[in-house]
């Protein structure tokens, strides 16, 4: 089903990213955002990169996961950049506020690992899913 939720993490040297693609919409998706989430940001490194050009409407339950994950970042000294966030998700955001919280960016400003912006990724080794639903 295209509505269903995954996240891909692909750290290469000194750069970490994310990928999300999906509706956030129940407590296993959202578990599997905040899951990916911490693997990036146990990377120890200062900037996490989160593409989010394919990630749908979410319920309170993948907004939750999102508040989760900043917190963490922030507890750790880590930044995490959330690149390319649709109107739909923004305008979700907006209403509870959390957009004021985040570090929101452009699709243009992602600077993370580019094998997570393609359409399909390809098998490899250095590169692996998390919790593909």
């Amino acid at each position: 089903m295209m509505n269903d939720f995954n996240a891909h993490v692909q750290r290469i040297g000194g750069n970490v990213g994310v990928s999300l693609r999906g509706a956030c919409t129940d407590a296993v998706a959202a578990r599997q955002l905040e899951c990916a989430l911490q693997e990036a940001i146990a990377s120890r490194l200062l900037v996490v990169w989160i593409d989010c050009q394919r990630l749908m409407p979410m319920t309170w339950q993948g907004q939750r996961a999102i508040l989760n994950a900043d917190r963490l970042a922030h507890v750790n000294g880590v930044t995490l950049h959330w690149c390319g966030m649709s109107g739909a998700v923004l305008e979700q955001l907006a209403a509870s506020g959390l957009n004021l919280l985040l570090c929101l960016q452009p699709a243009a400003n992602y600077k993370g690992p580019p094998l997570l912006l393609q359409d399909q990724f390809p098998d490899s080794t250095q590169s692996r899913f998390l919790y593909n639903k």
